[in-house]
């Protein structure tokens, strides 16, 4: 059977779809990746369905190449497990191509030993194609960098540098002195590999190097540590887990960071203590959040830094059910050794003497510095351009009402009242009728529900739509911004739209009205503007059940995809149909439609079978990434 050269561009678009957002209808849950939770062979399964029609076909590991060469993926996952996906079903050839792209993406310890973490879930076995794909990796890179590699991550995903080694029967040509003494300190350390390897040429340099990370390993004085850090600019991979809680080591590592690293481990070095108000791990932190080179590198994003700043601001992060259980009983325990303080409002400890489990969050209830804070707010001013513009046209449409902000006002929660609590119901055994199911009274109460974003619970719908708008705003040439109102869409003027505060009161005072997800679809196709792309922003889809009834047409429950009203006095207001008239009066076929329901997974604006629409539920920090993808055509 010979490879067929092309595939079904309907089942490229579902690839393409679950390599960017981990799912392969039109969707983008942030804060998930679905490929981890499915290890049946049915699962992902548009691969199955590939490569069981021709087993042959390496243009499914060349698709995969080339999403992974673009750049714009959210996750290394979803291209490790495809590639492992296409080891179980592929024949001989697409294995051998799947092993060739592996080296290619495959460039970092983490990237490798996760790929084989997947292999040996999946089952795919240790035979000659994994051993020359194992071997190939350790011996295409240099000796040095691989003694660099190999000393910062020893292990990943339950897979060891040993055991790959070992079940790959790995043998090194005899004249490679330096890399067969790498390969011998994997197998049996330090010690043994310079009695084996005594005075080789070209062994001394490598030698020195793992001697010096492993007296760091095994330094118990963190001054020392430091030092050595410093001299030899090790990471906060190389820093041995009784290190990490040394204030000294923090803030030697601290700048060998990359600038996402460094925002990730923010509220880490808060919980420990470490950022008071005159430290100088504070000093460090904010020199580096505000160090142009750093920041130019980096590949930060707005939302990424307000997502940070507002964690930390709360000083807090969202957690999962049961890591909200497991951090409540740390808590309670916490409590046990400390008083609160009712002038600072702090919970300070009793105890000087730090117990080994409390030195992580000895500073834990301290509360969050503003300097620190305030250095994050500057930091997304500097990032608004980082990225690279896409060129399109985008009209972007907001929904700036106050619940975006406030949350959904008053919902009225029906419960038992107090007095009908205490009351005993004697029901009527001989009246029969109503009498015998006495009904306890009920009282309507309000509870307040602030508004917040799916999956980051401490940023709001409306500073997460204003964010991400003004980085569209701030990067692209093309680009108009528009609220819903009540007849439909209104323009706003852009230029008075600088930074997050002032462009959310700007916002709230023009004319405001319902939401209508075609509204800007049919202003455009009425008078006749062209855009590449429409962005409409809004909290949730059930919005849709505040407009009357005559105005829902060709829309489903809970405003979802649903078919054209077959009444010919009801208006279809389905803006997937609405895009589809568009691209047909304005001939352009390629116009896309991005629909983000920030606060609400209930969101369907197709049910699949149309293109050029992508729905994104919640918000994180590859949101921007996964719409740029989307605008460029990646997808297909």
């Amino acid at each position: 059977m010979t490879a067929s050269s092309t595939v079904d561009p309907k089942q490229r678009n579902r690839l393409l779809r679950y390599l960017h957002t981990g799912i392969e209808i039109p969707k983008y849950f942030p804060g998930c990746w679905a490929a981890h939770k499915y290890f049946e062979d049915f699962k992902p399964p548009i691969l199955q369905e590939l490569l069981l029609v021709n087993k042959n076909n390496t243009e499914v590991v060349n698709i995969i190449l080339k999403a992974f060469h673009d750049g714009h993926f959210t996750r290394f996952e979803t291209i490790a497990f495809s590639l492992a996906k296409c080891l179980c079903y592929g024949a001989e050839r697409v294995k051998e191509a799947t092993y060739r792209a592996a080296l290619e993406v495959c460039k970092t310890p983490e990237e490798m030993l996760m790929f084989n973490n997947y292999l040996r879930l999946l089952n795919t076995g240790n035979g000659r194609g994994w051993c020359n794909f194992i071997k190939k990796w350790y011996v295409n890179k240099d000796p040095m960098e691989l003694a660099k590699e190999v000393t910062r991550v020893r292990a990943r995903h339950g897979r060891s540098h040993k055991t790959l080694v070992a079940k790959s029967h790995m043998k090194i040509d005899v004249n490679d002195y330096a890399r067969d003494a790498i390969i011998k300190y994997i197998m049996f350390g330090l010690k043994r590999a310079r009695t084996i390897l005594a005075n080789a040429q070209g062994t001394e340099d490598i030698f020195d190097y793992i001697e010096k990370v492993e007296s760091m390993r095994h330094c118990e004085d963190p001054k020392d540590a430091a030092k050595i850090a410093e001299d030899n600019h090790f990471t906060l991979d190389h820093v041995p887990g009784h290190l990490l809680t040394s204030q000294e080591v923090w803030e030697v590592i601290l700048p060998q960071m990359p600038l996402q690293q460094v925002l990730h481990n923010i509220q880490r070095i808060h919980n420990m203590g470490f950022l008071t108000e005159s430290s100088t791990t504070t000093a460090i932190l904010c020199s580096l959040l505000t160090n142009n080179d750093k920041i130019k590198t980096s590949k930060v994003t707005p939302i990424e830094v307000f997502i940070v700043a507002s964690n930390y601001e709360r000083n807090s992060k969202p957690l999962k059910y049961q890591k909200a259980i497991a951090a409540l009983d740390k808590q309670q325990r916490r409590r046990q050794r400390q008083t609160f303080n009712p002038e600072s409002k702090v919970w300070e400890w009793t105890v000087t003497h730090r117990h080994p489990k409390e030195v992580k969050i000895w500073g834990i209830d301290q509360k969050p510095n503003k300097t620190v804070i305030a250095t994050l707010h500057l930091l997304i001013k500097n990032t608004w351009t980082l990225t690279p513009p896409t060129k399109a046209r985008y009209l972007i449409t907001l929904d700036m009402r106050d619940h975006m902000f406030k949350g959904r006002h008053y919902c009225e929660k029906y419960a038992l009242s107090k007095k009908s609590k205490r009351k005993d119901v004697v029901a009527n055994n001989g009246g029969g009728g109503d009498a015998d199911n006495v009904q306890p009274a009920v009282t309507r109460t309000k509870m307040r529900q602030f508004a917040e974003c799916f999956y980051n619970l401490h940023v709001s719908p409306g500073n997460a739509a204003i964010i991400l708008m003004l980085q569209l705003l701030k990067r692209e040439k093309h680009v108009k911004v528009a609220v819903f109102t009540e007849q439909g869409i209104e323009l706003i003027d852009g230029k008075k739209c600088n930074d997050i505060e002032d462009t959310a009161v700007y916002l709230k005072k023009q004319k405001l009205g319902r939401v209508q997800l075609d509204a800007p679809i049919e202003w455009a196709s009425k008078l006749n503007e062209k855009f590449d792309v429409f962005i409409n922003m809004i909290d949730r889809s059930t919005r849709y059940m505040e407009l009357e009834k005559s105005a829902r047409g060709g829309r489903g429950p809970a405003g979802r995809f649903g078919p054209p009203p077959t009444n010919n006095d009801i208006v279809d207001h389905c803006p997937v149909r609405a895009l589809e008239r568009y691209r047909t009066k304005t001939a352009n076929p390629d116009a896309k439609l991005i629909v983000m329901s920030l606060a609400s997974h209930r969101l369907q604006t197709t049910d699949g079978s149309h293109e050029g629409v992508l729905d994104i539920v919640g918000v994180d920090e590859h949101v921007p990434e996964v719409m740029d993808a989307f605008v460029l055509g990646k997808f297909k």
